[in-house]
């Protein structure tokens, strides 16, 4: 019984073909499989992403909180900075333009604003 060697390639090619079919898992059933086990252990490896789990209240105590460190963190002393170019007055004088720096003022009034009831 001799076999031709088209029918012989055919036959390879088919074998060839149906091996690596076996072989390789058909996409997604990786994950189908994954949830399979899990399920059956009684676990799930996956998780949805977590939400921050504070409540509203805590959110704003932390905010408060972060905000009290920063007025601390803040120097006491009075601060200033130019403000821009100097001017000059009648007398020809050169006068430096300069503010006070509102940091520590203005951090206060958040505070008491989002913070004190």
């Amino acid at each position: 019984m001799r076999m031709s060697r088209k029918s012989m390639l055919a036959s390879l090619m088919a074998l060839g073909f149906a091996a690596a079919g076996l072989a390789q898992p058909a996409p997604g059933q990786g994950a189908a499989n994954a949830i399979s086990d899990a399920v059956q252990e009684g676990s799930s490896p996956y998780r949805p992403p977590s939400a921050d789990a504070a409540s509203p209240d805590e959110a704003i105590r932390a905010k408060c909180e972060a905000l009290k460190e920063q007025y601390n963190a803040t120097s006491k002393q009075r601060t200033y900075r130019s403000s821009g170019p100097a001017t000059q007055n009648a007398q020809g004088r050169t006068i430096p333009k300069i503010e006070r720096d509102q940091t520590r003022k203005s951090l206060e009034e958040t505070y008491r604003a989002n913070c004190t009831h």
